[in-house]
C-alpha cells in the first residue's frame, strides 16, 4: 500500500464560539473511516465543558453508506444524552440522499431553517 496516499476522510474541529466546536468533514463515510469519526466524538464528549453545541458539516462528504449513517446516529444521541447538542447543519448530495434512502431524515439531528 502506498504510505502517500489521501487520508479518505478528513476531520477538522474549528471553534464557533464560546460554546460551540464546527467539526467539518470532507471524504468518505463508510464502515473503516467511521472510526475515525467515532474517535473524535469520544475527544468531544472527553470535553465537553470546552462546549455545549457541536455543529457538524457534511457538505464536502463525497460517498455515504448506510452503515456509518447510523453509527452517526449513535454518536449524536450518546452526546445528546451527556448535554452535548449535535446539529449537522450541511449535507452533501451524497449525504442526503443516503439519509432519504435509510430514512433517517427524522432522526437525525438536521439543521431545519
Amino acid at each position: 500500500m502506498d504510505q502517500h496516499t489521501e487520508p479518505r476522510l478528513v476531520m477538522r474541529r474549528v471553534r464557533a464560539d464560546q460554546h460551540a466546536v464546527l467539526v467539518y468533514l470532507a471524504g468518505e463515510l463508510d464502515l473503516d473511516t467511521t472510526r475515525l469519526l467515532v474517535e473524535d466524538f469520544v475527544q468531544l464528549a472527553l470535553h465537553r465543558d470546552d462546549h455545549h453545541r457541536v455543529l457538524l458539516n457534511l457538505s464536502d462528504i463525497t460517498y455515504c453508506d448506510p452503515g456509518s449513517l447510523f453509527t452517526l446516529l449513535g454518536l449524536c444521541n450518546a452526546l445528546h444524552a451527556i448535554g452535548v447538542l449535535v446539529t449537522i447543519t450541511d449535507l452533501s448530495t451524497a449525504v442526503r440522499t443516503m439519509i432519504t434512502l435509510v430514512g433517517l431524515g427524522d432522526q437525525l439531528p438536521l439543521h431545519r431553517p
